[in-house]
This record gives C-alpha cells, sequence and structure tokens, in this order.
C-alpha cells in the first residue's frame, strides 16, 4: 500500500511533466555551411581618425571615427554570425605589457592640463559594421569633443559564421 501512495503522485508528475514539453518552446535553428572564424587586425594610426562634429555641447553628438574594409561581414553574418572587435592595450609602458580588451572599452585617455598637470580622460572606444565595412568610433563620455588621439591603436576584429 505504501508503495502506491509513492508510486502514483510520481508518475502523475512525471505524466505532467512530459505534458509541458511542446514545440512552442523549441527555437528555430539555422546551421549556416563553411562555419569559421575569420580575423582581421587594424592599426588605426592618428591620421585614419575623421571627426563628427555636433554642436560641442554635452550630450552633442561629437566624435571620432576611422573607417576600414572587413569583406569578411556579409549579409550571411549579419543574419546568422557574430562580429567582435578587441583593443590591445598597454598597462606597463616601461615593460611593453599589454593585453587584449573587448569592445566597448573606455580608453584611459592621458592628458595635461592647461597648469601642465596629467589627468586622465576617459573616452570610450566602440565598433560599428555594415557588410563589408567596420567603423571604430571613438566618443569622449559626456559628448563634448574627443581629445585628438596621438599613438597608434591595435584593434583585432574577429567574424563568425
Amino acid at each position: 500500500m505504501k508503495f502506491f501512495k509513492i508510486f502514483l503522485p510520481a508518475v502523475a508528475v512525471l505524466a505532467l511533466a512530459q505534458s509541458c514539453i511542446t514545440d512552442k518552446y523549441i527555437t528555430e535553428q539555422t546551421i549556416v555551411q563553411g562555419v569559421g572564424i575569420f580575423s582581421r587586425t587594424y592599426v588605426v594610426k592618428p591620421g585614419d581618425w575623421a571627426r563628427n562634429e555636433g554642436d560641442n555641447n554635452p550630450g552633442s553628438d561629437n566624435y571620432l571615427y576611422a573607417e576600414f574594409e572587413n569583406p569578411d561581414i556579409t549579409r550571411t553574418v549579419i543574419e546568422n554570425g557574430t562580429v567582435q572587435a578587441f583593443i590591445y592595450v598597454i598597462y606597463d609602458a616601461a615593460q611593453q605589457l599589454g593585453a587584449w580588451n573587448p569592445l566597448p572599452y573606455s580608453y584611459p585617455m592621458e592628458l595635461i592640463d592647461e597648469s601642465n598637470k596629467l589627468f586622465i580622460a576617459p573616452e570610450v572606444i566602440r565598433l560599428e559594421f555594415e557588410p563589408g565595412r567596420v567603423t571604430f568610433i571613438l566618443q569622449d563620455l559626456d559628448g563634448i569633443d574627443p581629445e585628438d588621439i596621438t599613438n597608434d591603436m591595435t584593434i583585432m576584429v574577429h567574424v563568425t559564421v
């Protein structure tokens, strides 16, 4: 008798759980032939940056951008794949040690103010992409004009299909 008191409720729970599994919880999967990862490294030089100028007020649309071709980014990638970018940042200049950081990244710009004092201004660098093209955008966190870039930046873009 004790067996039926345990067994019957267990069977009822299992039956209810089984009835909850329906096709509505299964998402459609797209399988793309020729799956692969394509990587390109860009060395963005100071002269590669162009300036999009807003009205130079906080929150306006002021930023620097650098555009490059990337034939790996296709419609198939945009619909079924991923595009990721990483910037190489030196964290120990004396020993030339650095690390890859995913975008968007808050880039610590070292600047000198009017009284010849060093300070750090955070600039955010991010990636935008469309078929055949990547655009790196550098924007000041307060929306005012970002500082001029004086060093090369190394950015790696991974495209996964």
